[in-house]
């Protein structure tokens, strides 16, 4: 309609430029991510070509797909009962049809309409990932970062670091797709980006990442023989799971402790306290073991304003902190040890950190945190893996209800904190949430229907492009898969525009030649 107005290729230049705020927007802001979303409908709209717009949604299959799952949250309205919940879940879900929809009826045909909108993702990414990292180091600005989630200024922690991951997959197929000099531009972005992965402590990001590298991988192995290709998609599935073993809690053996034959005084002629039977072992041993508590009040009120009795900046115990950081020290509790600690420790012990591995930086801080948690399971609160856990069982036992037909599209949360209260869940009911993993939402949402109509979607677009050897296609819809069952990624905003934003972008044939 407006192309005669402003010209013949209007519609095609304003749909671009509706692709180019999601492309950005991922990376940055919601806003964009709005403004693209609204665009690119309000396009549609006005250029209204429905004829043709019905003929190419009807003969594209995966299209099909997606609009058939999102379908099904207008169908299972029917039995739902908290309809707030559920149109709330429609108006976030809206870019799960918008997008695919607008890429369907006007798919990108030309290869540099293509590499614009992913150099604008890469572009954004870098800008948004050095600022995030600058302002972590306090090269600028005041604020105060206490924890790596901090590091991620522009949204989800977890969802920035599939976002790295898929940039760094992007710079992978220009350095080997592009035939000119330009191409090693792309060789230290994604050495930065790999950098980025591993110091943001993202489990999720660095899963992302190394799917994107063995994905990478295959694909070159596939494209010069296919049988080669086969051998290495095994070869690769077992390096992907292979580092789980970093993950075995047990791996760090509990020492049987003889109280009876530890020294009963210290070396001012104080009497220790030994303790263990504790469910808290670090470096193997409990924490409790030699343990002065009058030497160390009056070591702790010498050195710090906080005092002995009171609570650390994170609101535990100091005292307990103090003996836990000791311990991992290989400290005795006494004041003679005592004084072994520098400034930076008694600051760490103020600042609610209890062992001196969480003080460490990059994937292994991560991993420590994560084997700690596993090796202290009682209380989930706090502890991210040990919620998603509980978050994992609880849809688990919904299922086992519901599994026919599900809850409905408005009712996952009431199911949720029902199945909570007749558990007695230990996690305090801000911590009770959904599923953290889409394909368990999907089940209790909509039945086995639901399901199998979410797993056909993604298998149907990864047999697609396998077929063709299209490797940014593989890999996106590969790392989509892998956060699934980490996170609700169709619950949000962002998470939701991603997916549909690549999903659509890949969702027709893709330009071959490279420039």
């Amino acid at each position: 309609m407006l192309n005669r107005v402003f010209g013949k290729n209007f519609h095609d230049y304003f749909h671009l430029f509706g692709l180019s705020l999601l492309a950005a927007g991922l990376p940055w802001t919601k806003i964009l991510l709005s403004l693209g979303t609204i665009f690119l409908f309000a396009n549609i709209l006005l250029e209204a070509n429905f004829k043709d717009y019905f003929l190419k949604a009807k003969s594209n299959k995966i299209f099909l797909l997606i609009a058939s799952f999102w379908a099904l949250h207008v169908i299972a309205l029917i039995w739902t009962s908290d309809y707030s919940y559920a149109f709330n879940d429609l108006r976030i879900k809206l870019p799960l049809i918008v997008i695919p929809m607008a890429l369907v009826f006007k798919p990108i045909e030309s290869q540099k309409a293509l590499n614009l909108l992913l150099s604008l993702f890469i572009v954004t990414l870098i800008v948004t990932s050095i600022y995030n990292y600058a302002s972590y180091q306090n090269w600028f600005g005041t604020r105060i970062h206490d924890d790596i989630r901090s590091l991620s200024l522009f949204g989800s922690h977890i969802r920035y670091g599939i976002l790295i991951a898929i940039g760094a997959g992007i710079c992978l197929h220009y350095l080997t797709q592009l035939k000119t000099t330009k191409k090693w531009l792309f060789l230290p972005i994604l050495i930065w980006f790999i950098y980025y992965t591993y110091f943001s402590q993202i489990i999720s990001g660095v899963l992302a990442l190394v799917i994107v590298l063995l994905t990478f991988i295959v694909y070159l192995a596939y494209k010069k023989s296919k049988k080669f290709g086969l051998i290495t998609i095994v070869l690769s599935a077992t390096i992907l799971l292979s580092p789980l073993l970093l993950l075995i809690p047990f791996v760090q053996k509990k020492h049987t402790i003889n109280t009876q034959s530890l020294p009963k005084l210290t070396a001012q002629g104080n009497p220790y306290k030994h303790t263990s039977n504790s469910t808290t072992y670090i470096n193997g041993k409990p924490p409790l073991l030699f343990v002065c508590e009058e030497e160390l009040r009056s070591e702790w009120k010498k050195t710090s304003t906080i005092p002995y009795d009171s609570l650390d900046k994170k609101g535990q115990v100091i005292s307990f902190t103090l003996v836990r950081y000791m311990a991992s020290l290989n400290l005795r509790k006494d004041s003679v040890d005592f004084q072994k600690m520098s400034k930076t420790d008694i600051e760490n012990v103020e600042n609610g950190i209890a062992t001196i591995e969480e003080t460490k930086t990059g994937l292994f801080a991560r991993i420590d945190g994560i084997k700690f948690q596993l090796y202290h399971s009682g209380n989930p609160n706090g502890h991210s893996l040990l919620q998603r856990l509980q978050y994992w069982k609880t849809g688990i036992e919904i299922i086992k209800k519901n599994w026919l037909f599900g809850v409905g599209t408005g009712d996952v949360q009431l199911a949720f904190d029902t199945q909570y209260s007749i558990d007695n869940s230990k996690l305090k009911p801000e911590n009770r949430l959904r599923a953290h993993n889409s394909y368990i939402t999907s089940w209790v949402s909509f039945g086995i229907l639901g399901i199998v109509s979410f797993l056909w979607m993604i298998l149907n677009f990864s047999i697609y492009h396998w077929k063709k050897c299209n490797f940014l296609p593989l890999m996106f819809i590969l790392v989509a898969a892998s956060t699934f069952l980490l996170e609700d990624t169709l619950e949000t905003q962002t998470g939701v525009t991603f997916f549909a934003f690549f999903y659509g972008l890949f969702m027709t044939a893709i330009p071959k030649k490279a420039t």
